[in-house]
């Protein structure tokens, strides 16, 4: 006992720091073998223990409760539910290392009719949250703007390739803020007054994404913010914001609520393009049949 606690005394100057994964394999070398395999289970699924106790942890691992506390200290936390905190704030953030599931668990969310429930659920919650008032608003200024620039960054970045594609159908001048190819600033600096932007702002968004928005909205161009609920500070600078539904118990977020509502979206703009709209559209599929490019 006086061993263990000598050397958990000496961890503390030098504890490791990162995230709860980056600090177990920082020690993993020099653990003892009860810890080692505390270290392993945690391991198996990261994310789990933001729900798991103590002694749940420890039956998992075939250790003892004080096991699991001195193995965590060594970590570098003051306690057991400091640690905890640490993965909870890592699957809030998205972390697909931290939404991994094991065993009879990942098992079960991966069945068709769990994923089928998880995609409903989704995406009956994020046509709930919308605004009827603003979507009108929104589509609104979609269809008059001189130019509507979309972008998104990471899994953001195909929503947001999505919402192009379908605005593009119905009106002119439509693009990707952040083209491959181009700087921000290159695409920041096409756009102004009377221009609206289109930002999907999903969870894991890279750092600096706040600063994003709000240099887009000093160009004048109206913004427009289509994220979860994880987002903070970016919609104080928006003059839309679309809250999404998006995250599951399965190893990846699902988009199939953000992709309903950019189509929402589509369609009401349709709607008060009018026939402006609806000739865009059928010079589009004009030119497909005199390239020859569909089936």
């Amino acid at each position: 006992m006086g061993s263990d606690v000598e050397q958990e005394a000496k961890q503390g100057p030098d504890a490791p720091e990162g995230s709860l994964t980056q600090r177990i394999h920082a020690v993993y070398a020099a653990l003892p073998d009860g810890e080692r395999r505390a270290a392993d289970t945690v391991l198996e699924a990261p994310g789990e223990l933001a729900t798991l106790g103590a002694g749940e942890l420890a039956g998992r691992a075939g250790v003892s409760t004080p096991t699991v506390s001195r193995f965590v200290r060594r970590l570098g936390y003051g306690g057991y539910e400091e640690a905890r905190r640490a993965a909870r704030a890592m699957r809030v953030s998205g972390s697909p290392l931290y939404l991994a599931r094991a065993g009879a668990e990942a098992r079960k969310a991966g069945r068709l009719e769990t994923l089928l429930e998880t995609e409903a659920a989704l995406l009956e919650a994020s046509l709930a949250m919308q605004n009827p008032l603003t979507l009108d608003a929104l589509a609104e200024r979609l269809a008059q703007a001189p130019r509507v620039r979309l972008a998104g960054f990471r899994n953001s970045h195909f929503a947001a390739e999505y919402g192009r594609s379908v605005f593009a159908q119905v009106r002119g001048d439509v693009e990707m803020l952040n083209a491959p190819g181009q700087t921000l600033a290159e695409g920041i600096a096409g756009i102004g007054p009377g221009d609206v932007a289109l930002v999907l702002g999903l969870r894991r968004r890279p750092a600096g994404f706040t600063r994003f928005v709000e240099t887009l909205a000093g160009t004048g161009a109206d913004v427009a913010l289509i994220a979860d609920r994880s987002v903070r500070g970016a919609p104080a600078h928006a003059r839309w914001n679309l809250t999404c539904a998006v995250e599951t118990p399965q190893l990846v977020d699902s988009y199939g609520g953000v992709m309903a509502v950019l189509r929402a979206l589509a369609i009401a703009m349709l709607d008060r393009l009018g026939r402006g709209g609806r000739r865009h559209l059928e010079r589009i599929e004009g030119l497909h049949e005199a390239l020859g490019e569909l089936e």
